[in-house]
């Protein structure tokens, strides 16, 4: 990827920022459940998201 315009880059940072309150989220729903499986899942998904934001952001 050459070069980013404006759009492109403003959409990163709102998927990023989306990613963040997503984790914010899950972390509260963690909270609800006792099942090791289930927040496993829900670490599993804010790894994931942090990693999409990390490749992302190297976008920049």
């Amino acid at each position: 990827m050459e070069s980013l315009n404006q759009i492109e880059i403003q959409n990163i940072r709102h998927i990023c920022g989306h990613g963040t309150e997503f984790c914010s989220k899950i972390n509260y729903y963690k909270t609800l459940t006792s099942d090791s499986n289930v927040t496993s899942i829900y670490d599993d998904i804010c790894n994931e998201l942090e990693n999409l934001k990390t490749e992302l952001s190297n976008l920049l």
